[in-house]
């Protein structure tokens, strides 16, 4: 027997699983950059005793640099840029007309009716391959491209790396 379903729940699948994958990159990367924080939230640095070269430094004399890590290694934003699926579906009746959905407290366009029902297309994922032999089948490419994102990462590490640099040696 042939299981039939909504080509738009189909589709809405195929871009929540995708949607789903993105999140858990996104959580991913959020992990990775609280490890360059301690407990308190504050940047973990390393302070490096570095030679003085000022005009009027002693030999021996230096001074303490204070580098945030997260300053050292290179972030990029993690993201699926674009995705492909293609796949060939065997074409079905149109069902019913189900009610459109919708949040009804959400903005919709002039004119737009919230109770307007529409029929579906149903079709059988599992068995696109044998119906395009007998010509019932259609063959469709799903591309998916990701948005840009915040700028939240990048100004970060710009206010952490102020903090970057020479260190009073009163202050540790």
């Amino acid at each position: 027997m042939a299981m039939m379903a909504n080509l738009e729940n189909v589709v809405r699948a195929i871009a929540g699983s995708i949607m789903d994958a993105q999140n858990l990159v996104e959580k991913a990367q959020v992990a990775n950059i609280s490890s360059f924080f301690d407990r308190e939230r504050r940047p973990m640095v390393i302070d490096l005793e570095l030679p003085s070269i000022h005009s009027s430094a002693a030999d021996n004399e230096f001074y303490l640099y204070r580098l945030p890590l997260i300053s050292l290694v290179p972030h990029s934003a993690l993201i699926i840029g674009e995705a492909e699926i293609e796949m060939d579906v065997e074409l079905g009746a149109l069902s019913e007309p189900e009610p459109a959905t919708g949040h009804p407290d959400a903005l919709q366009p002039e004119g737009f009716d919230q109770q307007a029902s529409r029929p579906s297309l149903m079709v059988n994922p599992e068995t696109g391959g044998l119906a395009r032999k007998s010509g019932n089948a259609a063959h469709i490419k799903l591309k998916l491209v990701a948005a840009e994102k915040s700028e939240g990462l990048a100004r970060l590490i710009n206010d952490v790396v102020k903090g970057q640099g020479y260190t009073p040696v009163a202050a540790l």
